[in-house]
């Protein structure tokens, strides 16, 4: 430290080298700080946009077994799933290039999960007993298909119910 000597008074005071050094060891540290930052913020947006797809993939398969488990009947269209409830309700599913939409009489949902194909089916089981409508939706995850299966029992009245359409 440099003190400037008056007759009456000593005033201490950094010179101008001192306060030099000490401007460009904050700059350095500024600029560590900041390349960390950039570093942690760019690994962060990339954990949640893995986080938001696994995310995504679970509300989807919980959300739908739900509805299909707790639902009286499953209707396939073309690129719609809907279910009637016992109480009358209405859940639909709309599926397009870049996200599935579900929607309930209380909210709406968005999965950013692209669907390829979705293929509906029946199928008895082993014992032969019962039969069920099967959708089978093929999605694209991480560069990946992966084929999702769901089951809808068909009960002997919808069946019967069928057949006196036809």
């Amino acid at each position: 430290m440099f003190k400037i000597r008056n007759s009456s008074q000593s005033i201490p005071a950094f010179s101008i080298i001192e306060a030099v050094v000490g401007m460009a060891i904050t700059a350095i540290i500024m600029g560590v700080l900041f390349v960390i930052f950039s570093i942690i913020t760019g690994r962060m947006l990339d954990f949640k946009s893995q986080n938001q797809l696994v995310n995504d993939l679970n509300r989807l398969t919980y959300s739908l077994n739900k509805d299909i488990f707790e639902k009286e009947k499953m209707i396939v269209l073309e690129n719609e799933i809907y279910f009637n409830g016992y109480t009358g309700e209405r859940v639909s599913y709309q599926f397009s290039d870049d996200y599935i939409l579900r929607n309930s009489e209380t909210f709406i949902d968005t999965f950013r999960i692209k669907l390829n194909r979705m293929i509906v089916d029946t199928v008895k089981s082993k014992s032969e007993q019962f039969m069920f409508q099967k959708v089978k939706l093929n999605i694209e995850t991480n560069k990946k298909e992966i084929d999702l299966r769901f089951y809808k029992r068909i009960y002997p009245n919808e069946l019967l119910e069928k057949l006196k359409k036809q």
